[in-house]
């Protein structure tokens, strides 16, 4: 009433105090506005079940895991302010900047027993929380797994990762879609070297065409695999698929995934273990 701006004698006192979050910001109209890093970050869970999920059913996956963490997140901060790390909306990153939802079979028999996210820019506070409450995959007709979190951790901390170590050296494990209509001189071959550009990886010096692919004796084709994601609508250029062996001029560190669907498991390379580093 006398115009004072606050009361007399009073004094501001700055406490430091340990962080409670995640509490996303209120920004423009409420949107969540993501913490931006440029430490590229991967969180590796192990996965249980009998029958574990098939390697040819990596997309599905890698999709499920996806719907469990923007479910999780949605708890948290309302289905208006899911991370785009998370719901891939909104990103226009030529590098892919949104997470990726990498089934692994680390073993090589041919059953996923991994699961990689992996962020170039690293997790914001919300996408950090959901990764930390994730438990379980839950598929319609009866499949589930139990999942349990190994870590987040810098690009590199796996290397016993087939999917994330470093090699010169990278051969499929999942169908890689070409994700332009081919043309005469814009092949599925010069669409690998042109998406590897944009992800500021080396230029390959070859990229070779395979017809199969082994996994514990099996010996599985492109159609053997589930190529089409669920959502609807989507452009999809290349509807069959094939198998390719790229060889940088340098060792380059995983994950490398390209093509349509890489987000979720599709275009999924893992090292040649001979060249492994």
């Amino acid at each position: 009433a006398a115009g004072w701006s606050f009361p007399p004698g009073a004094r501001k006192v700055v406490y430091l105090r340990p962080e409670i979050g995640p509490m996303p910001p209120k920004g423009a109209r409420g949107r969540w506005l993501p913490e931006r890093r440029e430490v590229e970050e991967v969180a590796r869970f192990s996965l249980a079940g009998k029958p574990l999920p098939r390697i040819e059913d990596a997309v599905r996956i890698g999709e499920l895991a996806r719907a469990a963490l923007t479910s999780r997140a949605k708890r948290v901060v309302g289905e208006d302010r899911i991370p785009p790390l998370l719901s891939g909306h909104g990103e226009k990153d030529p590098r892919h900047a949104h997470a990726f939802f990498l089934p692994e079979d680390a073993d090589g028999d041919g059953w996923i027993d991994h699961l990689i996210i992996f962020a170039l820019r690293g997790f914001d506070p919300v996408s950090r929380n959901a990764i930390s409450r994730l438990d379980r995959l839950f598929q319609g007709g009866g499949g589930e797994w139990r999942v349990a979190l190994e870590g987040i951790f810098p690009v590199g901390h796996f290397g016993d990762s087939p999917l994330l170590g470093k090699s010169s050296v990278w051969r499929s494990v999942t169908p890689y879609l070409h994700p332009w209509f081919a043309k005469k001189n814009f092949q599925p071959a010069d669409q690998i070297r042109r998406e590897c550009q944009r992800r500021g990886y080396p230029t390959p010096v070859d990229v070779v065409s395979e017809e199969i692919i082994a996994f514990n004796g099996r010996r599985l084709r492109p159609i053997h695999f589930h190529r089409f994601r669920a959502k609807k609508g989507l452009t999809q250029p290349d509807r069959h698929g094939g198998f390719w062996r790229i060889v940088f001029p340098e060792p380059v560190t995983g994950p490398i995934a390209l093509g349509f669907g890489c987000h979720f498991g599709l275009g999924l390379f893992a090292l040649e273990k001979a060249d492994h580093m």
